[in-house]
Order: structure tokens, then sequence, then C-alpha cells
């Protein structure tokens, strides 16, 4: 069972919550990462909620043997991941190769949580949501944009990484029961590698499931950015890419369109939020259930209280 707990407060009583779950045999070993929650409580409200899975896999996962650790990939301390990375990049170097065929990179998240920040030389999701994930799963027509299709599965190494590591778990024993042999995952995910190694290998911020929706890798190490561009570790060259015009901005972030019923989660640059009034096209423009445009980086709330909002202001005129 895979086990996801996520908490908001100062961090005395979040350290003293922490211990007091441990307390229990049940997450005696949980993995605690603690990142700043900026502009007030990431997570404002205590919700309660039972899910038999955190992830959602395309015909289920019930049937997956998730509890045998032998079918899911070998786990991989940040250090021993980050040692995997390198000797990676210079086993290409050597072969003056852009894709060493002895080692695959898989993103396994959303699309557009890569497109806001990734390991340096991992393939890009080929889906933009993980449940619909076809990494190696492919038909004979789409071998051509699949990594996994049609190598060794033997000699062939395999790193994966997301996240917190739980969609890695799940797609590993997918993997596994296709036949591939040498399956490794990131410990913990990119948010305990960052928590740990700081930037290096990582391009861009990492996106978050909460209001703050993407951090950059100074929230989890500080010293680690500065420290990793002095050795050249970092990268310095803008990446992300505005859905609407497709400049390269080193600060663009995630937003909803502005139309309900549309609600598209995407990249834009702050003259396109301007221009088309925080939605994704000119169609949305004219929608008839329009948000305001949010100042700075925010996430909408439910529409309800933009209508009230809108019908109160109009009672008042």
């Amino acid at each position: 069972m895979n086990k996801g707990l996520m908490h908001s407060g100062p961090s005395r009583d979040a350290l003293a919550y922490v211990e007091w779950l441990r307390e229990d045999e049940n997450f005696s070993d949980l993995l605690v990462q603690i990142c700043p929650a900026l502009n007030g409580h990431a997570f404002p409200k205590l919700k309660l909620r039972y899910k038999p899975s955190l992830v959602q896999l395309e015909g289920g996962i019930s049937h997956l043997p998730l509890l045998d650790p032998s079918m899911r990939a070998i786990p991989l301390a940040p250090s021993e991941w980050r040692n995997k990375l390198e000797a990676g990049k210079d086993i290409d170097k050597a072969s003056n190769s852009d894709l060493n065929r002895d080692f695959i990179l898989l993103d396994v998240r959303n699309g557009y949580e890569w497109d806001i920040g990734h390991f340096h030389g991992a393939r890009r999701p080929d889906v933009d949501c993980f449940r619909s994930t076809s990494f190696g799963l492919s038909q004979r027509e789409a071998f051509a944009s699949d990594p996994l299709a049609d190598l060794d599965k033997e000699k062939t190494d395999i790193l994966m990484y997301c996240t917190g590591g739980i969609r890695c778990d799940v797609y590993s024993t997918i993997l596994r029961q296709r036949g591939f042999h040498n399956l490794y995952a990131l410990k913990g995910g990119v948010s305990h590698y960052l928590e740990n190694e700081g930037p290096v290998e990582w391009v861009g911020n990492l996106f978050v499931f909460d209001s703050r929706l993407s951090l950059p890798p100074s929230a989890y190490k500080p010293d680690a950015v500065s420290e990793a561009r002095m050795i050249g570790k970092v990268s310095e060259n803008p990446f992300a890419t505005c859905y609407i015009c497709s400049s390269q901005v080193r600060e663009l972030r995630h937003r909803n369109c502005a139309n309900l019923d549309c609600n598209l989660l995407f990249l834009c640059c702050a003259d396109c939020v301007k221009n088309l009034r925080g939605c994704c096209c000119l169609n949305c423009t004219t929608a008839p259930q329009r948000r305001p445009v949010l100042p700075g980086y925010q996430r909408y709330k439910k529409w309800h209280l933009y209508r009230d909002s809108e019908v109160q202001s109009q009672l008042t005129i």
C-alpha cells in the first residue's frame, strides 16, 4: 500500500506531528521531506479522504503485484542516482552519442510537470497525463516514439523518476511484467533528490500539486544552487516555452485558463497573460464563465466564489 501524507504548519508543530506518526509501526520508516510554504499555508484546509490508490492508470492497478518488492524497480538513494546519471553522461561522451542504448532515463510524470523542470537527458512523458503512460507498451506503429521499444530488455538500464516515487513503484511493476530486467527508480522522487543533492543534473523547477504550483531547487537546499553553479552543474539557459507565443523565459509559471469550461493548465509568459486576460486562446476570452486574471502566481478557487462576487457587485451598483 502506498502512503502519502501532506501537512502544512509551523515547523515545530509539523515535526512534532511527524514524530507522533512514527510511533505507529505502520509509519516508522516514513520518509519526511520539508520545504517552505512560502505565502501562508500550502494546504489551508484539512481534508481527510480515503483512496484505494494515490495514482490511477487506464485499466486500474488492483491486478498489479505492488506489495511484492521484487516486482518494483530497485530504489536508488539520491547520491546513487546522481552517480548513475553522471556515469551515463561519461559513457555518452566517450561514444559520441546523444543516446546510449544501454542507458535510458524516463520521466514518468505528467507532461506538464516535465515542461517546468526535469533531469538533463530525460525522455519527456509520452502523454500529458500519467494514467495514459505507454512507455514500453506501444503498439508496432508507435515504436518510433517509444524509447523502450525494440531494445534489449536484459542489458539496458532503465532509470525512472517522478515527484515522490509512488508512480515509479506502479509503473516499474508493469514494465517488470513486460520482461524488463534492469529497472531503477529515484528513492523519494525528485523532491527528495533536490533536498539532498541540490540541482545537479536537474533543469528548471519542480511542479508541486498545491497552491505553490512549482518550487525552485533553492527551496529545498538553498546553498546547493550556488555550489552547483560554481562547479558548472546548473543549466543557465531558459528551457520552458510559453504555450501561446512559444517564447522562452526563465520564470515561466503554470496557470489555469481563466475560462472555467476549459481550465487548461499551461505555461504562460507575462505578456500573453495580459493580452489574453489569463486565457489560453482567443476563443476562451469570450467564454461565458470566465474568471478574473489572477495576479502573480496564484491558483483559482471554486467558480461559485467568483460568480457570487460578481452578483454582489451588480447588486451594489
